[in-house]
């Protein structure tokens, strides 16, 4: 049996902002300054049975919004593999709830990874 693998966010942490400098124009260019900002999102991610991934996608990801939150998203960002225990906690119960003997075939890891907010802009 194929297995595949998925991701969800479960939010974004901070507001780093970030500048670009783009020359323009001719003959002699001139500097524009660009902004925006990024965050660092976090994420759970998922390797199942593809049967299972995607037949119960929307029960996985209800429960591991509900999981995030209980877990915290600045602590899933401060440190994944520190707060993958207390996710656990939180998600395993709901995931057994909604998917019975098939929930311990549902592999779960945390990530992050830092994101843009919106696209660049003078």
């Amino acid at each position: 049996m194929a297995h595949a693998c998925r991701r969800v966010e479960l939010g974004r942490s901070g507001s780093i902002p970030e500048v670009m400098v783009k020359w323009e124009g001719s003959p002699i260019p001139i500097p524009y300054m660009y902004f925006r900002t990024s965050s660092m999102v976090a994420y759970a991610e998922f390797c199942a049975p593809d049967d299972l991934l995607n037949s119960a996608w929307n029960d996985i990801v209800s429960c591991a919004i509900a999981a995030g939150g209980a877990a915290g998203i600045a602590a899933i960002v401060a440190g994944p593999a520190a707060a993958l225990a207390v996710f656990e906690v939180a998600f395993k119960p709901c995931v057994i709830a909604k998917l019975g003997g098939r929930a311990n075939e549902v592999q779960v890891s945390l990530s992050t990874s830092q994101q843009p907010n919106e696209d660049w802009h003078r």
